[in-house]
């Protein structure tokens, strides 16, 4: 950490605030940050290596295509477990619910 005493002169050097705790210095303390801000040397921090990383192109081929097979039906046959008319009337009997 500097040392710092913004308010004695000091020829060729002037006051600055840090953009990012707001305290005073002198110029010649603060640091251009890589977003572009004049920071004291307590809030400097180097870009991360990995913000200028780029991804590697995504291959979106498929390495093996199969022609599509055809639908196959089959038919199937239904035996009538019943021999006769089958019943379409509802069957009698009470449906009050307990009423």
């Amino acid at each position: 950490m500097t040392t710092s005493y913004p308010d004695i002169y000091k020829h060729g050097d002037y006051n600055a605030i840090c953009d990012v705790c707001g305290w005073k210095y002198k110029a010649s303390e603060l640091k251009r940050r890589w977003d572009g801000r004049m920071v004291c040397e307590n809030d400097f921090e180097l870009r991360h290596s990995l913000d200028k990383a780029r991804q590697l192109g995504e291959s979106l081929t498929i390495p093996y295509v199969a022609p599509e097979s055809t639908d196959q039906f089959v038919e199937v046959t239904y035996a009538a477990s019943t021999v006769g008319v089958q019943e379409n009337t509802i069957p009698s009997g009470t449906f009050d619910n307990g009423l």
